[in-house]
C-alpha cells in the first residue's frame, strides 16, 4: 500500500492490524471554502481587502457584489479591484461612487469552482465610514452656581462608525477619566458635579471616528460661587477690660458682604466695629455683660452663609463680703461670712493658718462643731481655746484667685 502520483492514501491501523486503505484522487475533489470574507469598514479613498480561500488551490475564484459579478483587473486591466493569487479581493482605493452609483460599498461573496462543482462563501459587507460636518447639538454658553451641577450639551455629527466624543477646555484635551467631578454622558453631554470656580473657561466638543475629527464652536462656562468660609469665627475667652477679635473671612464670586449680629442680645455698639480689611468683629474694653454668641453672616447673589462663635468673659474673684475678726466667749458660736463673685463663678474654701486641711462648702468636722454652709459661711460652735487663730477664705477661677483673712479670739469668763 503506497501513494501513487496524483492520489491521496489514508492508512488506518487498529491494534497493529491493517483494516483498510482509502485512496482519493485530489484532482477529483469539488472545491471547499476554507476562508470566508468578513465585514469591513473603511474610509473613502483607503485600501481594503476581502479575504477568500478555497481548496483545492486550483479552484477558480469569482467575486460578486450585491449578487452581481465584480469587474476586476482580470476583466479590466486598469481596475482598482484586484484578485490576489490567494483568491482575496484587494481594493486599491475604495470608491464611494457618484450619487450612490459605482460605489464599492455592498455585500460581497466569492464563488470557488472547478469541473467537479462550485461553492459559495458566506457574505461579508464593505461599508464606507463617514462623518458629517454639522453637530446635531452644539455647546452653548452656561451660567452655573458653584457647588451645583453644570451641563454642557453636545450631540455629535452623524457618522459611521459612531463618532467618539471628547471635550477640550481652553484648547487643551480634558482627561475626563482622571477628573472625579467630570462625567461624559453617553449622548455626548459633559456633566460637572459639583462645579466650582476653577471650572470656568471655554469648552469645545470634539467628535472622532476613522474618517477624521470635527470640533464644535467654543462655549463659555461661567461659575458663580456661593460664600465659603476661609476662616470661621472661633470661640474666644478674654478678661474683662481686654479687646477681642472674631476673625471671619469669606470667599465667593462676587465677593460676599459680611455683617455681624449678637444672638438674642443687642450689640455693644459703641465698643464693637468691623475690623480693617473686613477681617472680623472687634470689641474693645470687654465687659462681663458682653458674654454671649456672635454671628457672622456672609451673602452674595449666589447664596448666604453664617457661622457663630461664643464670647466667654473672665473676671478674677472679688469679695462681695469679706470675713471680719471675731472675739467670742468660750462655749459660744463664731460665724464668719464670706461671699465672692467672678466669671466664671469662683470655687472657694476655708482654711486655718498653720493647718493643711481645706474646708469646702458643706464641710462638717468630725466632732460636728465646725461647718461651712453651701453659701460659704464658716460656723464654729462651742468654741474652745484651741479654735483661736486666723481663718482664711479663698476663691479662684480661670482668671485668677483672691483671699481674705479674719482672726478668731476666744475669751474666758
Amino acid at each position: 500500500m503506497f501513494n501513487r502520483k496524483g492520489q491521496l492514501c489514508s492508512i488506518i491501523l487498529v491494534l497493529h492490524t491493517v483494516i483498510f486503505t482509502v485512496c482519493e484522487d485530489s484532482s477529483n475533489l469539488a472545491p471547499v471554502i476554507i476562508e470566508h470574507p468578513l465585514d469591513v469598514v473603511v474610509s473613502r479613498g483607503s485600501p481594503a481587502t476581502l479575504n477568500c480561500g478555497a481548496k483545492p488551490s486550483s479552484a477558480k475564484i469569482t467575486w460578486y457584489k450585491d449578487g452581481q459579478p465584480v469587474i476586476t483587473n482580470k476583466e479590466q486591466v486598469n481596475s482598482h479591484r484586484i484578485v490576489l493569487d490567494t483568491g482575496s479581493l484587494f481594493l486599491l482605493k475604495v470608491n464611494s461612487g457618484k450619487n450612490g452609483k459605482d460605489s464599492d460599498a455592498g455585500a460581497y461573496y466569492c464563488m470557488a469552482s472547478n469541473e467537479h462543482g462550485e461553492v459559495k462563501s458566506n457574505e461579508g459587507s464593505l461599508r464606507l465610514a463617514m462623518l458629517r460636518e454639522d453637530f446635531r447639538v452644539r455647546p452653548r454658553t452656561v451660567q452655573a452656581l458653584g457647588g451645583e451641577m453644570a451641563v454642557l450639551e453636545c450631540s455629535p455629527p452623524r457618522g459611521f462608525p459612531e463618532p467618539v466624543v471628547s471635550w477640550r477646555k481652553d484648547d487643551k484635551e480634558l482627561r475626563i477619566q482622571d477628573m472625579p467631578r467630570y462625567t461624559l454622558h453617553s449622548d455626548g453631554n459633559l456633566i460637572i458635579d459639583p462645579v466650582d470656580r476653577s471650572d470656568s473657561g471655554t469648552y469645545q466638543c470634539v467628535a472622532n471616528n476613522m474618517v477624521g475629527e470635527r470640533v464644535s464652536n467654543p462655549a463659555r462656562l461661567s461659575v458663580s460661587e456661593k460664600p465659603k468660609f476661609e476662616q470661621e469665627p472661633k470661640d474666644m475667652t478674654v478678661d474683662v477690660g481686654a479687646a477681642v477679635l472674631f476673625d471671619c473671612r469669606v470667599t465667593g464670586d462676587p465677593q460676599p458682604q459680611i455683617t455681624w449680629k449678637r444672638k438674642n442680645e443687642p450689640m455693644p455698639v459703641t465698643r464693637a466695629y468691623i475690623a480693617k480689611d473686613n477681617r472680623g468683629l472687634r470689641i474693645e474694653r470687654v465687659q462681663a455683660s458682653d458674654e454671649g454668641e456672635y454671628v457672622c453672616y456672609a451673602r452674595n447673589p449666589a447664596g448666604t452663609l453664617e457661622a457663630s462663635a461664643h464670647l466667654r468673659v473672665q473676671a478674677p474673684p472679688s469679695f462681695q463680703t469679706k470675713p471680719s475678726d471675731q472675739s467670742v466667749p468660750a462655749g459660744s458660736t463664731a460665724t464668719f461670712e464670706c461671699a465672692l463673685i467672678g466669671q466664671p463663678s469662683p470655687a472657694y474654701f476655708w482654711s486655718k493658718e498653720g493647718q493643711q486641711d481645706l474646708l469646702f462648702p458643706s464641710y462638717v468636722s468630725a466632732d460636728g462643731r465646725t461647718k461651712v454652709s453651701p453659701t460659704g459661711t464658716l460656723t464654729i460652735e462651742e468654741v474652745r481655746q484651741v479654735d483661736e487663730g486666723a481663718y482664711v477664705c479663698a476663691g479662684m477661677n480661670s482668671a485668677g484667685s483672691s483671699l481674705s483673712k479674719a482672726t478668731l479670739k476666744v475669751t474666758t469668763k
